[in-house]
């Protein structure tokens, strides 16, 4: 099995669960295949194929083909198949957006300071937003604290700089 398909295992198998693998396995040769053909192949049910293959469609990671099977009726079969060549792609997007999410998140952490009473359940705040509530929390009613935020910051710079190095 090759960087890619098992790439594509891994990834179908974490957005489908564990009968995604399976799929995988049967369509990676590049065959298309029916829904029935897959079923009948891993003993997945049908929905839950359907189910599996519209997720992975909508990422652009499998399509359907429409084949004309003759007959009086003129009858279509509709076969999916996967995309290996865009799984490094989609891969490489995701970390993008991971990426700019961690990096936002960062830039809010180090430009503000926040405040909690220390309770569980209760929020952190902001220091725009425990000024308001002149640092009282609002759900107890407690005296609002600084809280070092320190080691987000360094776990967050931490996980910036794992994804960045891949």
């Amino acid at each position: 099995m090759d960087k890619t398909s098992k790439l594509l295992e891994i990834l179908v198998s974490s957005i489908v669960g564990k009968d995604g693998g399976k799929i995988v396995k049967l369509l990676e040769d590049g065959i298309p295949r029916t829904v029935e053909e897959i079923a009948l192949q891993t003993g997945i049910r049908a929905s839950d194929i359907r189910r599996a293959l519209y997720m992975l469609s909508n990422l652009a990671l499998a399509s359907t083909i429409r084949e004309y099977s003759g007959g009086q009726y003129g009858i279509y079969q509709y076969k999916w198949i996967l995309h290996k060549e865009r799984v490094e792609g989609f891969i490489a997007q995701e970390k993008k957006k991971i990426l700019k999410r961690l990096r936002e998140r960062m830039e809010f952490e180090e430009n503000n300071q926040f405040y909690t009473c220390g309770n569980d359940g209760c929020p952190k705040y902001t220091f725009d937003e425990a000024m308001d509530l002149n640092f009282r929390c609002e759900k107890c009613g407690d005296s609002l604290k600084p809280i070092d935020n320190s080691r987000l910051k360094e776990m967050l710079a931490k996980k910036i700089e794992e994804i960045d190095k891949d």
